[in-house]
């Protein structure tokens, strides 16, 4: 009687522990592959993310290299979280988990205390988190890491170990496929509130476009940051470097629009020109650029190429930067730029288009298109009103069908896989058996061909 007692208990613990690994699995999988997409999604916003990080630790010279960490970040996040779901690789994948989260919740713990940086963008700008919403998350997650570290073994995985690679392999892939779109074109979801096809004017709460003044902007220079209002930006003053925006506390209570600090200011009077412009019934090609001195000037006759179509048909184009007059000289030098100059916010424009520089096209306050020079139509085609051409139509932006379609390319070969694995399985071992026998022909054939010299082998 005991006995039966035991087993019985021995197998509803058992059904215990397999319910909780599968849970434990789907909620760290989850998370780590919904951070790792959004971040393949865009590698830009990842990089100007570790581009904060490098500057308020001091390790500037690391940005160079911002575009390689967001990309590597998002490609292991996005495998961890797979391997973490389908349970491929169990052991190794629950320790490198662990080792993960043992870095970031200390990590996130000193951002929440410290407070460089508004947010950590552990999940880009699809999920914006406070620095303490992410360590308590954190917290949270190392329950379910912990557990599968040490009972993971007990559930196989979906796919067998023989053919773990190829979902390892094809997993990568596509993360890579992701980031090489997202910064050779534009994101193909966009988590920004500055998407194609929203009339920016709508957009702002009440027509207000001086959602500006509810922020303050930190610079630092020679060690020492000081806060200023947005009239009070130093512009002018290159040894001024930016560091973070810092919402107001006073406004906690005030609706904010979908759409903020859509401020362009005249060079000359620092006037806000930006209803001006939104509510231009003319087409507006607006070259946006964080920075000018970093600005890539490759695609430059492209640029004044369409500079030179808008000024023949009638149409606007101005380069709204937040660099500085002498910034904005020596491109007009370097460039022969014509077209007029104007200033936002940094973070503002990086906001709005990823690339340094990126072209955007409005009309009547709403946004057509936006891509990088390198997309542009060569002179040839600027040969007729835009109405009539490519250029002229708007581009439809739609998330739920890209992600389908992101979901599908991903999900069919996967699930063609799972249905095929033996076979699969099959094929691979008899290359791997084709390739053993080949190896030992060559070596027989190598030691008859020096038999003959055999007393050399010691």
């Amino acid at each position: 009687m005991e006995n039966k007692t035991e087993i019985k208990d021995s197998s509803v613990r058992n059904r215990i522990l397999w319910l909780l690994v599968i849970a434990s699995r789907l909620i760290v999988g989850a998370t780590f592959i919904f951070s790792g997409f959004v971040k393949a999604i865009d590698p830009t916003g990842s990089a100007i993310k570790f581009e904060e990080y490098f500057s308020v630790l001091g390790i500037g010279f690391l940005s160079p290299l911002s575009l390689f960490f967001g990309v590597v970040l998002a490609a292991f996040e996005f495998l961890l979280g797979i391997n973490t779901l389908l349970g491929s690789y169990r052991k190794l994948t629950s320790w490198l988990v662990l080792l993960v989260m043992c870095f970031m919740t200390p990590l996130t713990l000193y951002l929440a205390i410290a407070d460089p940086v508004s947010d950590c963008g552990c999940f880009g700008d699809a999920l914006v988190l406070t620095n303490w919403e992410t360590f308590f998350k954190n917290v949270f997650l190392l329950i379910p890491v912990l557990f599968l570290v040490r009972y993971n073994s007990l559930v196989k995985g979906v796919y067998n170990k023989s053919v773990q690679w190829l979902t390892v392999l094809y997993s990568l892939l596509f993360a890579l496929a992701l980031a090489w779109f997202g910064v050779y074109f534009q994101p193909i979801l966009d988590f920004r509130p500055y998407k194609v096809g929203v009339n920016i004017l709508e957009a702002i709460s009440g027509g207000n476009i001086d959602a500006g003044d509810d922020y303050l902007f930190v610079y630092e220079k020679g060690g020492i940051r000081k806060e200023f209002s947005l009239d009070d930006i130093p512009m002018n003053d290159t040894t001024w470097v930016f560091v973070d925006r810092i919402e107001k506390k006073n406004i906690s209570d005030k609706k904010k629009s979908s759409i903020e600090d859509f401020i362009i200011r005249s060079g000359e009077d620092d006037v806000d020109i930006a209803r001006d412009i939104l509510e231009d019934p003319q087409y507006t090609f607006l070259l946006l650029t964080p920075s000018l001195e970093n600005a890539d000037e490759s695609e430059i006759d492209k640029i004044n190429d369409l500079y030179d179509y808008a000024l023949a048909y009638g149409y606007n184009f101005y380069c709204v930067t937040a660099s500085s007059d002498s910034a904005i000289a020596v491109w007009q030098d370097n460039t022969g730029a014509d077209y007029p100059f104007y200033r936002m916010d940094e973070t503002t424009i990086k906001t709005i288009i990823r690339g340094n520089p990126g072209v955007m096209l409005l009309h009547k306050g709403t946004i057509i298109w936006k891509q990088l020079p390198s997309h542009l139509p060569d002179e040839a085609q600027l040969n007729d009103e835009i109405e009539n051409l490519p250029i002229g139509r708007t581009w439809v932006y739609d998330g739920s069908k890209n992600l389908g379609i992101l979901v599908s390319i991903y999900a069919v070969p996967m699930f063609i896989l799972l249905l095929t694995e033996k076979t699969v399985a099959a094929i691979i071992g008899k290359i791997r058996e084709a390739r053993q026998k080949r190896r030992e022909k060559n070596l027989l054939w190598y030691l008859r061909k020096n038999k003959s010299n055999s007393y050399f082998i010691i």
